[in-house]
């Protein structure tokens, strides 16, 4: 089986792999003839590939935050409470030097894991580099789910990628109308449209539905209903 069919498509799904291995790897080294300078180069690259995804996440928020607060500047309504979005607060930058290719490096080293004399079934699935075997996904037959939690009062949306490229959300805040909210390549979503005046509660809704090569993909999710107070 290929190496390119054990490193996931999606980004969280590879953080974990990255993950996994740091932590199981050293168990094996001297068996497989895994050197130091392995584990280090192993350890930098997962340092630094999560330091990327929580900092694009953190970015992304706030981002989006400041297209909430331009919106309601520009358009309002009238009297809606200004709440101004938080700095963002990025996460401690690794003292290590960063690479590049850090999955073709990962790549190579599942290879020759798996072509040493060593190396056994039990190994693969300890390190999770044996593929399962699956049946294809029918994507037309998908359909998101979405969940939720808050942070700082704002709904942060949540969901699994299966296999796609990405979701596209939409949501309606009170209008009666859904509107594009945001298209987004990993899971999680904060939103931070302005919150409703102190004291009262309003009614968000939520839909989705994934997409694949910039297209649309199987079935809208079911609406996901927020009540949110200010």
């Amino acid at each position: 089986m290929s190496t390119s069919s054990i490193i996931p498509r999606d980004d969280t799904s590879k953080l974990v792999l990255l993950q996994q291995l740091n932590a199981q790897l050293p168990n094996y080294a001297s068996a497989l003839d895994i050197t130091e300078s392995d584990l280090a180069q192993l350890k930098v690259g997962l340092d630094w590939f999560d330091y990327s995804l929580k900092t694009q996440e953190t970015t992304q928020n706030y981002s989006h935050a400041l297209v909430a607060l331009k919106k309601t500047l520009r358009d309002g309504p009238k009297n809606t409470a200004i709440n101004l979005p938080s700095p963002p607060l990025f996460p401690p930058t690794p003292a290590s030097e960063p690479y590049a290719d850090i999955f073709g490096f990962l790549g190579a080293l599942i290879t020759r894991i798996k072509n040493h004399k060593n190396y056994t079934d039990a190994i693969g699935k300890a390190l999770k580099i044996i593929a399962t075997p699956s049946p294809g996904i029918d994507f037309t037959s998908l359909q998101p789910v979405l969940s939720v939690d808050f942070q700082g009062g704002h709904p942060v949306l949540h969901w699994k990628n299966n296999s796609t490229d990405a979701i596209e959300l939409e949501a309606d805040h009170g209008t009666g109308t859904f509107s594009l909210m945001t298209i987004q390549q990993t899971p999680g979503y904060q939103d931070n449209t302005p919150l409703p005046t102190s004291g009262t509660a309003v009614l968000w809704k939520y839909r989705a539905i994934y997409r694949i090569r910039d297209a649309q993909i199987g079935h809208w999710s079911q609406v996901l209903e927020v009540g949110v107070k200010g």
